[in-house]
């Protein structure tokens, strides 16, 4: 999705080996690397790439196994195994030597980086560098690296609020003594909520690297006094970290610490001057956007109309293609079991519809004709004429408005917003309220109940007997939670599609649909409550439940054409 506030962004993947790494980049000139903190990501740093992409390209990376990008295969780790990862990244996209900035996990990367690829760097600014003396590291992260994994009774939301709440207060947050209270006022809610969601996006396993920076000391000591490349080192006074520059041993020749007091755009301006003195050896080189995957769901960051639009893909490229329009609110995960079904006789095509999932949202809310657009400029990217579409829920009238241009070789429907003007109206109106952060974090569990509860209740907001839906739903912890993180990062925009399915004119487009029509039923889908309705405007359309087998049904019906 986009950031507020951040300079044109672009997003990829880049395939590492086995690894998906995901990176932004920024800017225009001279190439440099940005290294996030942890438990974050390279979202953290948009205010240093707001800075620094002035003068250069910025690459800001996330580490393994933060954000999007996949960990590294092992339980344990040191810092030199994911300065190695990072030499493999840059190797991979070819970057040539270059400036590397990065703070406190990242510092420890990029400092181990410059010792043991001295040759892949023109210098580092490392802020914030790690050297715990090992009774600092007993006494502070013994239980430090705690997992919090999702509760099936959404409990988890309120514990890792007031986690990130109290790291604003105590460092350690585990030890929460008056000795151990932070030098500065407690961080706005936003700032709290920003954490909490990148902690969710890393929590599976953020621990091993997250530890092993925290536990770098001895080695930190004896890598600065290794280092031959130029260097500054750096950090705010506010900074837990600060006190360690003491620990520093002497310094060689180009390279110094830089005391900046309290100020962070004093840091910002201390990585540009030291950027511009070590320039890079070559261009910044080309984002690789062909995807490709040894296997399962393959997913890039595709340049839309207005932004970027996210896509999963799978399947054989020489097989049909089938462009899949997932159901709101949420995104293409939502889908992923039913792709990975479809990618075994068709090549899928999954977008995040702007503004849902991780992708970019258009200034205003967009009607259905512009996400059909959208849809189709994905098609366009990767040299598709034409494709089945499918629509699930309230993508089902994307779906339509995309069988009315032409590119779709048949319209697949699983449910379809079909109200009536008093049920318009009212879902309108509650279906998919704003997400306002809250200073208690409140917002997190209320819009996890609200997901839940679409899966009792039709419409989710009515809880009284008769909107009870009586299906099969699925309510363990993890599906749960990864839906709300979904609806969290674009919850400025994840009503767009919902409301612009509501305003658009459903039973006329199916009417006059120039191309076949199937229904999937599926009781599942919480716009099945309407299915009757669909079935009595399209009384000539195939219809099969999307049970075990479905797929082939879906498939003669496909062929047929």
């Amino acid at each position: 999705m986009s950031v507020a506030g951040a300079p044109a962004l672009k997003r990829r993947f880049l395939q590492v080996g086995n690894r998906r790494v995901h990176y932004f980049r920024a800017g225009d000139g001279p190439p440099a690397v940005l290294i996030h903190s942890s438990p974050a990501n390279a979202r953290l740093l948009m205010k240093e790439i707001d800075r620094l992409s002035r003068d250069h390209t910025v690459f800001a990376f996330d580490t393994p196994g933060f954000g999007l990008s996949d960990p590294l295969p092992m339980t344990e780790m040191v810092v030199a195994d994911l300065a190695d990862a990072l030499a493999g990244t840059l190797s991979a996209i070819d970057m040539p030597r270059c400036p590397v900035f990065g703070t406190h996990t990242g510092a420890a990367i990029a400092l181990e980086f410059g010792v043991r690829h001295p040759e892949r760097t023109t210098g580092l600014v490392l802020d914030g560098v790690p050297a715990f003396t090992d009774a600092e590291c007993e006494r502070f992260f013994g239980t430090y690296f705690q997992k919090m994994p999702p509760s099936p009774l959404g409990g988890h939301y309120a514990e890792a609020w007031t986690r990130f709440r109290d790291q604003s207060i105590w460092f350690p947050w585990t030890n929460r003594t008056p000795e151990q209270l932070n030098p500065y006022d407690l961080g706005p809610p936003h700032s709290t909520h920003l954490w909490v969601q990148m902690f969710f996006e890393a929590a599976e396993h953020y621990a091993p690297a997250y530890r092993a920076a925290s536990f770098y000391g001895a080695r930190a000591i004896a890598a600065i006094a290794e280092l031959t490349v130029p260097a500054v080192f750096t950090a705010t006074e506010t900074d837990m970290l600060y006190p360690h520059l003491d620990r520093f041993p002497p310094l060689k020749d180009g390279q110094a610490i830089a005391p900046i007091g309290t100020s962070f755009e004093r840091k910002r301006k201390v990585a540009a001057e030291a950027f511009a003195r070590y320039g890079a050896d070559g261009l910044p080189p080309v984002d690789r956007d062909a995807i490709g995957s040894s296997g399962g769901i393959a997913r890039q960051f595709m340049d839309g109309l207005t932004g970027q639009i996210h896509v999963r893909y799978a399947g054989d490229r020489s097989a049909p293609p089938l462009l899949l329009i997932h159901d709101a609110p949420g995104s293409s995960e939502q889908a992923e079991p039913l792709i990975a079904q479809l990618a075994e006789r068709f090549f899928v095509v999954a977008p995040d519809l702007p503004g849902s999932g991780e992708s970019d949202a258009f200034a205003e809310p967009p009607s259905v004709a512009t996400l059909a657009d959208a849809a189709a400029g994905v098609l366009d990217t990767l040299g598709i004429d034409r494709a089945a579409v499918y629509g699930i829920g309230f993508g089902s009238s994307v779906a339509l408005a995309l069988a009315h241009t032409g590119r779709a070789t048949a319209a697949i429907l699983q449910a379809l917003a079909l109200p009536d003007a008093d049920e318009r109206a009212s879902l309108r109106a509650h279906y998919a309220p704003p997400i306002e952060i809250e200073a208690d974090g409140a917002h997190w569990y209320r819009t996890w109940l609200m997901l839940r509860d679409s899966q009792v209740y039709w419409p989710w907001y009515d809880r009284r007997l008769p909107a009870l839906r009586r299906v099969e739903a699925d309510f363990s912890a993890r599906p749960l939670h990864r839906w709300t993180m979904d609806v969290m990062r674009a919850r400025q925009s994840y009503a767009h599609p919902i409301h612009a399915a509501l305003d658009h004119d459903a039973a006329a487009a199916l009417t006059a649909l120039p191309t076949p029509l199937l229904l999937v039923r599926d009781p599942a889908t919480p716009l099945s409550a309407q299915d009757d309705r669909l079935r009595a405007l399209a009384p000539n359309a195939v219809a099969i439940d999307a049970a075990s087998g479905f797929v082939e049904q879906l498939v003669r019906f496909v062929t047929a054409i």
